[in-house]
């Protein structure tokens, strides 16, 4: 499915939170002033983040211009929405008799069906601004997290941290941050900014949260409620903030500017117009914002989108898929989603990026094991390597060809090491396909592949029938690395999927999680051995950060876990009010999490309290 947002597709399923949701009455889409059938506001704030806002499709089925009425009679419709069906949770407690009807009637004859209105969000037609060079938030991070893996790089590691395995015990609760409302999963799913005195969050409203970092008081919320899939976030460069929005069909399309004083919207570009969603955390670097669409639904193509950071004029765009025909049936195929920040290597003026699976998968109705997109689906499953100035293509490395398991590789990092003798930089690529792979940074030559988690049945090319694949789309590598002194630390979800056979369209609802324990694994970046490797009580989709000589991770369970990064010991642990599928930040002697679906949502700030 579209690239299952590897945090957390079917979390809010395990945990009774209704899927395809959002505690916003009204979905956060403007009308523009012209009249929409009543059921329009009531199936954007319950059903489209799923669905795709013009039915579309993306977490689950196309339903619009007509596929629902054509396989479904209303009755059945209204049955799916009152009681649930498979995954689908059931409304019936949410919504009355009335919108249910009202919901069904505009399922059956308005949706994917509307005419097109002009958005009132456009893209910046305006030249270049003038900002360039380093951001000031990250030339002057002293004791800050100002980007979302914590520097340019991605290490997620910050080595000279105060809490260590001697200090760790000395951690209290500062304070506690409250964020009602949210989308599928809950309302945060990426990592929070640390900015000064300031910490920075976007939420599964694509809201974004100004917050006193000493107090835990909110200085301004900025953005509108809407709901959208995720996993999106908030950047920072330049004294200003970037988010995601909707644009007026209520899609979150549109990357937006605000004052980090004070949340003034700045500017507002929509890069929604190959029918995608921008779902993921903007990172800021030499006058750009640097955001991605997801590419689902028929006929998409997920596109990187590099912005002017003062002004929102499109610098450079790099569509995922070669294929402009999208493999010769593009009412059906779609895909090469980038769900996760990429990771920025400024002495090479590189950007590299983890790109999602093809779609359909395992493949469609008369198309089995994906026949509908014959051929290696470049550059979907992939690594990139793009030039910042320009946005061309340096190099790209294919890690599965052909996908039909939705196996992701969709995160990256960088590390220099001594391989043989020789330094080597090495950019590494990891996801859902449950394989860390080191690749020349210069040529994206492999260097060393590891496999880790369970594994079964996931080099099929081809099923005939009932099959169950490990890792699953929620298995493997579904969160955020993190590397510190020549060491990869993951956290592997060993959750499987079973597909019923080669012409199911799977959306991921298959996954089972609470099947077994996750595990946290050490490697060793310039050889790719397993240094340890431990296991974690059930689902993790905590990443992992790196404080001094510890590794901190969750749990969905919300507990959240110190670990000795020297033997994989747990050190410390903490009851988190809610369960965790967003990931931390460390800045100074502080550690922030945030726990997205307790109830309500919460940011935790803890802080070493006096020896």
């Amino acid at each position: 499915m579209r690239g299952l947002a590897p945090w957390v597709v079917g979390l809010a399923i395990v945990g009774g939170v209704a899927a395809c949701s959002s505690d916003s009455s009204d979905g956060g889409g403007g009308d523009g002033g012209v009249a929409r059938p009543p059921g329009a506001a009531l199936f954007e704030a319950n059903c489209a983040s799923c669905h795709g806002a013009d039915g579309s499709g993306g977490q689950a089925p196309a339903i619009g211009a007509g596929l629902a009425a054509a396989k479904y009679d209303a009755a059945q419709i209204a049955g799916f929405v009152r009681d649930g069906k498979g995954a689908m949770p059931a409304l019936g407690d949410r919504l009355s008799a009335t919108e249910i009807d009202q919901v069904v009637a505009y399922v059956r004859a308005d949706l994917g069906n509307e005419p097109d209105e002009t958005t009132t969000t456009v893209a910046s037609t305006g030249d270049r601004g003038d900002l360039s060079g380093l951001p000031p938030e990250l030339a002057d991070a002293d004791g800050d997290w100002p980007t979302a893996n914590g520097d340019l790089g991605a290490t997620r590691a910050v080595l000279d941290s105060p809490i260590t395995s001697e200090t760790v015990d000395r951690l209290e609760l500062a304070w506690s941050y409250e964020a009602p409302g949210g989308g599928t999963f809950g309302n945060f799913t990426t990592t929070p900014l640390v900015i000064d005195d300031t910490v920075y969050i976007g939420d599964l409203t694509t809201r974004v949260r100004a917050i006193d970092r000493e107090t835990g008081e909110e200085r301004f919320v900025a953005g509108d409620d809407a709901a959208i899939f995720g996993p999106t976030g908030v950047g920072a460069g330049y004294g200003r903030l970037y988010g995601t929005k909707a644009d007026d069909d209520g899609r979150g399309a549109v990357v937006v500017a605000y004052d980090a004083t004070d949340g003034e919207e700045l500017w507002a570009t929509d890069v929604g117009g190959n029918g995608s969603d921008v779902n993921v955390q903007p990172v800021v670097y030499d006058g750009l914002v640097i955001a991605s669409t997801s590419g689902y639904g028929g006929g998409s193509r997920a596109t990187i989108y590099a912005l002017d950071a003062e002004t929102g004029a499109i610098v450079w765009d790099f569509p995922v898929v070669e294929d402009d025909g999208l493999w010769g049936n593009p009412q059906l195929n779609s895909g090469g989603g980038v769900w996760y920040p990429p990771t920025i290597d400024t002495e090479r003026g590189l950007a590299y990026f983890g790109t999602g699976n093809p779609y359909p998968f395992p493949g469609a109705t008369g198309f089995p094991n994906g026949s509908s997109r014959p051929g290696d689906n470049r550059w979907t499953d992939s690594i990139v390597a793009l030039d910042l100035a320009t946005g061309e293509l340096a190099w790209g490395h294919q890690l599965i060809a052909h996908d039909i398991f939705d196996r992701d590789a969709m995160i990256t990092g960088r590390v220099d090491v001594e391989v043989d003798g020789d330094e080597r930089s090495l950019a590494i690529s990891t996801g859902k396909l449950g394989l860390v792979t080191a690749l020349d940074a210069d040529t994206g030559e492999e260097v060393w592949q590891t496999s880790v988690g369970t594994h079964d049945n996931d080099e099929l090319t081809e099923i005939d029938g009932p099959t169950l694949v490990y890792p699953g789309s929620l298995g493997g590598v579904q969160t955020p690395i993190a590397i510190a002194d020549g060491t990869i630390y993951a956290c592997v979800m060993n959750a499987p999927t079973q597909y019923e056979g080669p012409e199911e369209t799977s959306y991921g609802f298959t996954v089972q999680l609470g099947t077994a324990d996750s595990q946290l694994v050490a490697i060793d970046a310039a050889t790719g051995d397993i240094e340890w490797d431990v296991s974690l009580d059930g689902d993790a989709f905590g990443g992992a950060t790196v404080s001094g000589d510890l590794v901190f991770t969750s749990t969905f369970g919300g507990t959240i876990l110190a670990i000795d990064r020297a033997s994989g010991e747990t050190v410390w642990s903490y009851d988190a009010p809610g369960g965790i599928n967003g990931w931390p930040a460390v800045a100074g002697d502080e550690l922030f999490v945030p726990v997205g679906t307790s109830d309500p949502p919460q940011l935790l700030a803890f802080r070493l309290a006096e020896d």
